[in-house]
């Protein structure tokens, strides 16, 4: 069978993902309910890149700080095992898309129903600014939002 390199990415990103989810004894098996387990696992990894002012002081020092590319690599983890959750659970009215979107690059993304979504985007903003941008709220705004208005109209 011929696979498309997205659908290599993405399945290369979920099964990491579901390994990684095994080190916090977490067993992320695509359910709705996963999505609670990854949402507490980026609260730990976004709480690790915001530390309290000495000790982010230290880690400029020290220059033990993620980079750029790793904090995208988590993003794009954890990002598409949010959106393969949500595509499994909308199967007729959700896939995965590389279009250039804004203008400056292609962008894995999902289509949900007639709206784009971006939870790889959402992920790497959970990890930057915290609980402010919880997973589980996206998650239900499609959900919710989105599916739900669409299959009633």
């Amino acid at each position: 069978m011929l696979v498309s390199p997205n659908e290599k990415i993405i399945h290369d990103n979920c099964e990491t993902a579901i390994e990684y989810g095994k080190s916090f004894h977490k067993n992320l098996d695509y359910s709705e309910t996963s999505i609670t387990e990854v949402e507490e696992i980026l609260d730990y990894y976004s709480k690790e890149l915001n530390p309290g002012w000495i000790k982010s002081v230290i880690r400029t020092i020290t220059r033990r700080k993620p980079t750029t590319n790793q904090l995208q690599s988590m993003a794009l983890i954890w990002g598409v095992y949010l959106g393969e959750v949500i595509r499994n659970h909308n199967l007729d009215r959700c896939n995965w898309y590389v279009e250039n979107v804004f203008g400056d690059g292609e962008v894995l993304h999902l289509q949900v129903g007639s709206v784009k979504a971006f939870p790889i985007d959402k992920v790497y903003k959970r990890l930057m600014n915290g609980p402010e941008d919880n997973i589980l709220s996206f998650y239900d705004v499609i959900k919710y939002n989105v599916l739900e208005k669409e299959s009633h109209s």
